[in-house]
């Protein structure tokens, strides 16, 4: 089993070097204790890159914990114990600064348990994922796939189901873990490679810092809310303003108490509430799908929310029922999805790279707000969808 701070044999597959600037590193070290951590720091700190992944659990809580860091160079792969006493300021120092470049693989869930943990986002970093769709590797192409396809490396699955936050971790689950970030070197030199032979190396940096950016965080956090609402899409505007109520109670409560929202009343329920807008405990106890400990812990609570909003503010703009698209709309938008297709299919880009479908379909009903239409997206494509979208029209952001 793992304990304390010690080297380890990497296991066979792992010693194989791989690609062709980017020799793999040799050692592994279990990091427990802050002598280990602050001289794993120093030594990262002098790398050009650093290959970063997570192993963190998220069933009974609403915030991710964060079970395993796990971070490499060129020379060293490292497990961090997020779980031992450590003082952490060097390793939030090492992720807000802009080098080493932090590498990820579709690093969203990444990102979050990171600012989570740390209260950081990198200073600058690298989404292989992202890289791989503009290099001509498909959508949304999973690490195992690319480490073998660039380093000719089978990664084991032996471990999926770990219950991370467990200690001691056996010896090969820690080298299990380690495998998602030794090899992202290697992926970057050649991604990196691959970026720039296109041309595309503002497509990853643009698209990287949107991941980061006030406006990203935002809507995620919003992103629970918006669900309720759309679900809600057509119900008077008193009706809507309860269910959004209910809504932002349950994500404060959810947070206040770190357990799931969907634990802590289903969304289900919540629009059944907005519906019946129950104004007594009785009524309360009759909604369908309202658990007992739930009326018993929080039912003032909720019919307090009920009461309140069943005053909107005068700002309050209920959503509107969605309309189905007549037959010309629905025809743009398969013409403009087609051609967003053909475009991309000549140039080695999956198009949902470049736009859902529900984008192109918003593009179609009129909407101008869109990502297709900004930064890098609108000179590769978004200009030409544009004109086939309104012909007369022009291109004004």
């Amino acid at each position: 089993m793992i304990s304390s701070a010690r080297f380890f044999p990497v296991f066979s597959n792992a010693q194989i070097a791989v690609g062709r600037n980017n020799p793999l590193n040799t050692r592994t070290l279990w990091i427990d204790h802050q002598e280990a951590l602050d001289a794993w720091v120093i030594h990262a700190k002098s790398s050009s890159w650093l290959g970063v992944d997570t192993e963190f659990e998220r069933v009974r809580t609403f915030f991710p914990r964060l079970c395993l860091l796990q971070m490499a160079t060129s020379e060293q792969a490292v497990c961090i114990d997020p779980l031992a006493e450590l003082d952490w300021g060097s390793v939030r120092t090492l992720i807000s600064e802009p080098q080493p470049v932090k590498i990820f693989h579709a690093a969203r869930q990444d990102l979050e348990v990171l600012q989570q943990h740390f209260s950081v986002v990198p200073g600058e970093f690298f989404d292989t994922q992202i890289a791989a769709a503009f290099c001509g590797y498909g959508e949304q192409v999973g690490y195992a796939r690319m480490v073998k396809e660039i380093c000719d490396v089978a990664l084991s699955k032996a471990f999926t189901r770990t219950p991370w936050c467990r200690r001691p971790l056996s010896e090969a689950e820690v080298q299990y873990a380690l495998d998602d970030a030794r090899y992202l070197g290697t992926l970057y030199h050649t991604l990196l490679a691959g970026l720039q032979d296109r041309g595309r190396e503002n497509w990853l940096a643009e698209d990287c810092a949107a991941l980061v950016s006030e406006e990203s965080l935002r809507k995620a956090e919003q992103a629970p809310i918006e669900k309720v609402m759309r679900a809600c899409a057509g119900m008077n505007r008193v009706g809507q303003n309860i269910a959004s109520s209910l809504a932002r109670w349950r994500e404060d409560l959810a947070r206040r108490t770190d357990r799931p929202r969907e634990w802590l009343i289903s969304t289900d329920t919540l629009i059944e509430l907005a519906h019946t807008r129950p104004q007594n405990t009785e009524a309360l106890s009759a909604v369908v799908g309202l658990e007992k400990g739930t009326l018993k812990r929080r039912g003032e609570e909720i019919l307090d929310v009920i009461r309140e909003g069943q005053t909107p503010d005068a700002d309050f703009a209920a959503m509107p029922r969605p309309t189905r698209p007549d037959a010309a709309e629905k025809a743009l938008g398969n013409a403009l999805w087609k051609y967003l297709g053909e475009v991309c299919e000549r140039e080695g880009v999956p198009p949902s790279a470049i736009a859902p479908r529900n984008e192109i379909r918003a593009l179609a009903a009129g909407k101008r707000n869109l990502r297709v239409l900004s930064g890098w997206r609108r000179s590769f494509i978004g200009e030409s969808l544009l004109k086939r979208a309104d012909p007369a029209g022009s291109s004004s952001p």
